[in-house]
């Protein structure tokens, strides 16, 4: 039987898009990056919040760092109606790390590094296939990428920031996702590591 659409891109055409394509981050998935991937400061912005999943682990392994959480939509967590893209802000970050609405990840990513202090990071949870197509070459070429940290197990966002489907069962995914790592005034290839 072939694999049609959404089917093929790891998705259900039954169940349709969520919305506001709030897919949350597993809690597992974050504690993968901190585990491995050491931020310096004492500064995070986390612009895509959702219900905090993403947060909250931050301030687990960073409980003396500020972390300011946002989202466009009140999901219940953080300071919401904020439409980051347009947002003026009058302040900078030490790191940004965030699981931002896929077909808008460059742009989340530009802005980002416009808001990091000096060496500070940004951290993307992002498909693998963020790596392709001829419009990101540009990008890419002068973007301060620094790592992929690629998972080797699949993991499975949570549709609605529920950690199972309608039926109780884990969510499961066939996408590959990785951790893009920006430095701010970093030069040189990525390198690709796995989790």
């Amino acid at each position: 039987m072939a694999l049609a659409g959404g089917k093929l891109a790891g998705g259900n055409p039954e169940r349709g898009r969520v919305d506001n394509d709030f897919y949350a981050t597993d809690p597992k998935s974050t504690r993968a990056l901190l585990d491995n991937v050491k931020f310096e400061g004492d500064s995070f912005l986390e612009p895509c919040c959702g219900q905090g999943h993403i947060s909250k682990i931050i301030e687990e392994y960073y409980p003396n760092a500020e972390v300011v959480s946002q989202d466009l939509v009140d999901r219940g967590y953080g300071k919401t109606g904020i439409d980051f893209l347009t947002y003026e802000f009058d302040r900078k970050f030490d790191n940004v790390i965030t699981n931002p609405p896929f077909k808008l990840a460059q742009d989340f990513i530009e802005k980002s590094l416009e808001l990091l202090n000096d060496n500070g990071k940004v951290a993307m949870f992002l498909k693998v296939q963020f790596l392709e197509g001829t419009g990101r070459k540009e990008f890419f070429e002068k973007a301060p990428l620094k790592y992929v940290y690629v998972f080797r197990a699949r993991q499975s966002p949570w549709m609605n920031g529920s950690p199972v489907d309608e039926k109780g069962k884990k969510w499961s995914s066939t996408m590959c996702f990785a951790w893009f790592i920006f430095e701010k005034g970093f030069e040189g290839e990525p390198i690709i590591r796995w989790l």
